[in-house]
């Protein structure tokens, strides 16, 4: 399969030697995770986190560039970071298929660069993007086309700047969430619901790829809100409730087990909207979809008590809390630096990973 990345900043040979560590950047944290390769698979080294205020990045876009580098740079001294693959959100990503007729590999990126502006709602000078090549025949070549605003790279960039630390790559968090927990080989279609903070995101995949996201405001501070308002009690209160009892613990209060239920129910409606799409929508050659088997759930607040259960209600595929680490090791004879509950919320990261020893 042949690959392009968005930026080559460094010769092969020195890339072949960094560390490989990826960092997911979210509007309320980042999280980062290095993998070290050992003669029985790899093995977790250096990982952390850090709480991003509110108002640095919003909804994935960098709104003050000097301090989200302040960040960087403390996590540079601090844990000594050079190099790292890095997420993109994907409520600023396009994705999409192309079929191009045959040519020189050389000459795909030109191709899709002549078309990109009837694919997205963007001026091709404004956009990155990135592609795989997923088939060639005799009747031509068909690409997986990821693209985004070259001003949101752009903003990143900047703030990585004279911060100690250098992006290698970037990629779509759905595609880095998709390597950690499809387990490799896996070519079925299954569903991916990543539970974060403050937002979730939802993507297919199918045959290793990447076939469609999307991004809703709904995410565990929705919960943690509900319970302060209902229950009178402070935020710092209301997670550690949260995390005692989880969505269905709680049903002496008829009103606060409505307002969780109901939160949650956002997420599980567009779980069966993604579903509806993908079991009624054709393919480029007309055929139906296989069937999606498996619905993955990760991200921080994932492993609430009652999550999965609640969403497997009314859906035609129950849900199951990912194994991130899947690809990582078989964990015979290793216990990793990072617990299973915590291990969720670590899914973008441990991909990013992945991407850079692969």
């Amino acid at each position: 399969m042949e690959r392009s990345r968005f930026y080559k900043f460094f010769p092969p040979l020195q890339f072949l030697q960094m560390p490989t560590v990826g960092l997911d950047i979210s509007d309320a944290s980042m999280r980062f995770v290095e993998l070290i390769e050992k003669q029985k698979g790899f093995e977790i080294g250096r990982f952390g986190e850090r709480a991003i205020p509110r108002g640095i990045i919003e909804s994935g876009e960098v709104k003050k560039v000097d301090e989200l580098r302040a960040i960087f740079a403390d996590i540079k001294k601090t844990y000594g970071l050079e190099f790292a693959a890095v997420s993109l959100p994907e409520e600023q990503a396009y994705l999409f298929d192309l079929k191009l007729p045959l040519m020189k590999h050389s000459e795909v990126r030109g191709a899709i660069e002549l078309l990109l502006e009837e694919q997205i709602p963007l001026k091709a000078s404004e956009t990155l993007f990135d592609y795989e090549i997923e088939e060639e025949t005799e009747k031509g070549i068909q690409v997986s086309v990821s693209a985004v605003p070259r001003i949101l790279v752009e903003g990143y960039l900047e703030a990585f700047s004279a911060s100690g630390i250098s992006p290698v790559v970037f990629e779509i968090e759905a595609q880095s969430i998709a390597r950690a927990v499809v387990p490799e080989g896996y070519k079925e279609p299954c569903l991916i619901v990543d539970f974060g903070k403050t937002r979730s995101g939802i993507a297919i995949i199918s045959d290793g790829r990447v076939e469609f996201t999307s991004t809703i405001p709904v995410g565990g501070d929705s919960l943690t809100d509900a319970i302060a308002k209902n229950l009178k009690v402070s935020h710092s209160e209301a997670e550690k409730i949260k995390r005692g009892k989880g969505i269905v613990g709680i049903s002496d209060n008829e009103d606060l087990s409505l307002a969780l239920i109901s939160s949650v129910s956002v997420l599980r409606d567009e779980a069966t909207r993604h579903l509806s799409y993908w079991k009624n929508h054709r393919d480029e050659f007309e055929k139906t979809h296989k069937e999606i088997q498996k619905i993955y759930l990760c991200g921080g607040d994932s492993n609430l008590s009652g999550l999965a259960e609640y969403l497997s209600l009314g859906l035609s595929v129950p849900a199951e809390l990912a194994n991130t680490l899947i690809n990582v090791n078989t964990l015979d004879g290793y216990v990793p630096e990072i617990d299973f509950n915590n291990s969720l919320r670590y899914a973008t990261a441990i991909g990013l990973a992945l991407r850079r020893l692969q």
